[in-house]
Parts: C-alpha cells; sequence; structure tokens
C-alpha cells in the first residue's frame, strides 16, 4: 500500500509521518516519568496520596481542556509550528522538575509544563492524517506507536538520569527535547507541507465547524464519553503502580520496568489497533478492549512474579488498541474538521484521567490502594455503555451525514 501513488506518495509517507512519530515520541519521553518521582516525593516533600492524585489532576485538565483550543490554534498559526514549539516547551519544563522544592513549585510547573503536551497532540494527529493519503489508518496507528514508546522509555531515562544526579537528575530531557525540536524545524519544514492529494481539513473545519448535524455531534460526544472511561482505568492504574509495587515489597526499579512493560504493550495494542479496525470493525475493536481489561486487572492485582509482567502487559495492549481506533472514528463522525473530531477525542477524553486518579487517590487514603485499584474495573463497564449506544446511535444518522458530506 506504501506505494501506491507512485515515488511521492513513498516519500511523503515515510518522511513527514514518522517524523511527526518521532515528534510524539519524544513528547511522551518529556512527560511519562512523573509517576516514578511520586514515591521518592512521599518522602522528600511529605506528599499524600490525595496530594499526588490532585498532580494527576492538574496535569491531565491542562492538559485535555486545553487541547480543542490548542488545536483551533494550530490550524491558524500552523500546525508544524505548533509541533517544533511544543516539544521545547514541554521538555525544558518538566525537565526542571526536580528542582522544585515543595508542593506548589511542583504542581505549579507541572500544570505549565503539560500544555506542552496539550499543544502537541491535535497538531501531530493532523499532520499525521493530511499527510498520509488513503493510509490514515496506518498513519494514525505509527503516530500512536511512536508515542507508546516514548511513555516506555521516560521512566527508565529519568530513572537513570536520577541514580546519577538524585532528582535534579530529571534534566536529562532538556537536550533531548531541544535536539529533537531543532531536527524537527529543520526537516518538518522542509518535506511537512500538507499532501496536495488530500482535502484541506483546517479550510474545511473553519467553513462546517458551525454546521455540524446533530447526528455528528451526538456521535462525537459518545466516543468522548468512551474514551474517558478508558483513560480513567489507564491513568489511574499507571499513577499508582509503582506506589503498589513498593507496597507489596517491590522495589522503585521493578516499579518502573512495569510501566515500560505497560508502555511498551500499549505501542503494541497501538500498532495492531488500526489494522484490526479496518478488518474487523472500528467499533468492534472497541468492545473487545472494554471487555477485557476489567477481568485482566483484576487477575494483575492477585498475581505475583512473572504473571504480573504478562498481564500487566496485557492491560496495556488492550488499553493501546483503542488509540488510533477512537482518532479514526472521530474524523469519520466528523470528516469536515479533522484536526477539531482529533482534538476532541485526544483531549476532553483525557480529562476523567487525572479527575479519575484523584478519586482513586482519595478512595486509597480512606480505605487502601489495594481497594481504590479494584474499583477501576468498572470505568470499562461504562465505555461499552458508550460505545453500544455510539454503534446504534451511527446507524440511525450515518445516511444523513453521508448525504450531507456527498451534496456539499
Amino acid at each position: 500500500m506504501i506505494f501506491r501513488g507512485g515515488l511521492f506518495m513513498v516519500s511523503f509517507f515515510t518522511r513527514t509521518v514518522f517524523l511527526v512519530a518521532l515528534a510524539h515520541f519524544t513528547i511522551e519521553l518529556c512527560g511519562n516519568f512523573l509517576p516514578v518521582l511520586y514515591p521518592i516525593l512521599i518522602n522528600t516533600l511529605g506528599l499524600t496520596y490525595s496530594q499526588i492524585g490532585i498532580i494527576a489532576l492538574v496535569a491531565g485538565l491542562s492538559e485535555a481542556l486545553l487541547q480543542p483550543v490548542f488545536g483551533y490554534l494550530s490550524d491558524q498559526w500552523g500546525a508544524r509550528r505548533m509541533t517544533v514549539l511544543s516539544i521545547a516547551w514541554m521538555g525544558t519544563l518538566l525537565g526542571l522538575v526536580g528542582f522544585t522544592w515543595n508542593y506548589l513549585s511542583l504542581v505549579g510547573l507541572v500544570g505549565l509544563g503539560v500544555l506542552g503536551s496539550a499543544a502537541f497532540h491535535p497538531a501531530g494527529a493532523t499532520l499525521a492524517s493530511t499527510n498520509a493519503g488513503k493510509m490514515r489508518g496506518a498513519a494514525q496507528s505509527i503516530f500512536a506507536v511512536g508515542g507508546n514508546f516514548g511513555s516506555a522509555l521516560s521512566p527508565l531515562l529519568v530513572a537513570i538520569g536520577i541514580s546519577w544526579l538524585d532528582l535534579p537528575g530529571t534534566m536529562i530531557l532538556i537536550p533531548i527535547a531541544l535536539l529533537v525540536s531543532l531536527l524537527l524545524h529543520w526537516q518538518l519544514g522542509r518535506d511537512g507541507q500538507l499532501n496536495p492529494h488530500h482535502p484541506n481539513p483546517h479550510l474545511s473545519q473553519r467553513r462546517r465547524l458551525s454546521a455540524m448535524p446533530n447526528g455528528a455531534k451526538i456521535g462525537l460526544s459518545l466516543l468522548v464519553a468512551a474514551v474517558m472511561c478508558r483513560s480513567w482505568i489507564q491513568v489511574g492504574f499507571i499513577t499508582y503502580l509503582p506506589e503498589w509495587i513498593e507496597s507489596h515489597g517491590g522495589s522503585l526499579a521493578l516499579g518502573g520496568q512495569m510501566l515500560a512493560v505497560f508502555a511498551v504493550a500499549t505501542g503494541v495494542g497501538s500498532l495492531t489497533g488500526g489494522s484490526l479496525s479496518d478488518r474487523i470493525g472500528r467499533s468492534q475493536v472497541f468492545i473487545l478492549s472494554m471487555v477485557l481489561i476489567g477481568p485482566a486487572l483484576w487477575l494483575f492485582l492477585r498475581s505475583t512474579g512473572p504473571w504480573q509482567f504478562l498481564l500487566v502487559g496485557l492491560v496495556g495492549a488492550l488499553i493501546g488498541l483503542t488509540f488510533p481506533v477512537a482518532v479514526i472514528m472521530a474524523q469519520e463522525t466528523w470528516p469536515y474538521g479533522v484536526g477539531f473530531a482529533s482534538a476532541l477525542v485526544m483531549g476532553l477524553g483525557w480529562a476523567p484521567g487525572g479527575l479519575g486518579a484523584s478519586f482513586t487517590g482519595y478512595v486509597a487514603d480512606q480505605s487502601s490502594l489495594d481497594t481504590s485499584l479494584q474499583l477501576l474495573i468498572f470505568p470499562p463497564l461504562l465505555g461499552l455503555v458508550c460505545i453500544g449506544v455510539y454503534m446504534a446511535w451511527q446507524r440511525r444518522s450515518v445516511r444523513v451525514l453521508s448525504s450531507d458530506v456527498i451534496g456539499s
């Protein structure tokens, strides 16, 4: 499929899409190490589980609620420029987290730093989709996998920095982010123009957003709600996983290894999800994930030894299946505004992640961490209901939406 359309499509797909995947790798490399720091910060700053949950809440809400805004700004200002600057911003600010001196400074720096992620994701998803021709599913999978592998290496990289320099070792992220930003500025500036064979989604969005039919609005709302449920279990789980490992006699290094396995498995699931949805359907993949996540998590919390690595990988893979699928479903639900639809799923869809982590921390303070993590088997059930209603609604409205697209 890569060779369809000739040498131009080969060059365009490999250079631009893989550069955007590298950008996604870097932004996640700079932003997914905080759970490894939490056990240290509990001791050095005297943090409680609830305070850790608030940090996750601030990070989640700052990124999620502002992502649609940054999606609009990237349409006006340029997705390439937004991509480059967001990496430099996030890597620099979160690289300074190890120098914070109290809880407020930590919350403030994290809240500002994650704005880089909010700015990057709609811009990156737009570049990946608009530069892939008819291979949008494959492009979104590659884009997602880049971020998943960045998430996998983030805790390991920062753990190395901390082993060298103690908490200030987080600054190991700064030179990496700046170097990648310079590379992307050079390469995307030369090769990252929109594919001339793909319709301009930004122009369509400006013209058509106000005319979005009710069917598309309801479909996107249901899809965002399903993604919210997935985000709740994901953020709640990874936020407290290292501390749960330590509370059961494991080490900080083991917690980092578990997070790495989870992130790698999420990447494998993301790589599989797009092509699998082409075979069996987008909604079917989402349903498969929601049905199996709860039992896999329940088994993990009751396992020991190598079984824990296997089951944490299974949880990660099941969550990862839905990453590219959700973005493609949003873009197909509202094809006039690819960037805006993507921002809704990747932005608002993540909002309850921080809220859920905060609630999980509150339950842990009131009872135990084991109890709070066991309650995470319920969000996937809510997500299953949302995606079921989404499927029913799409069957009802797809003819109306298709007629609107064709008629325009």
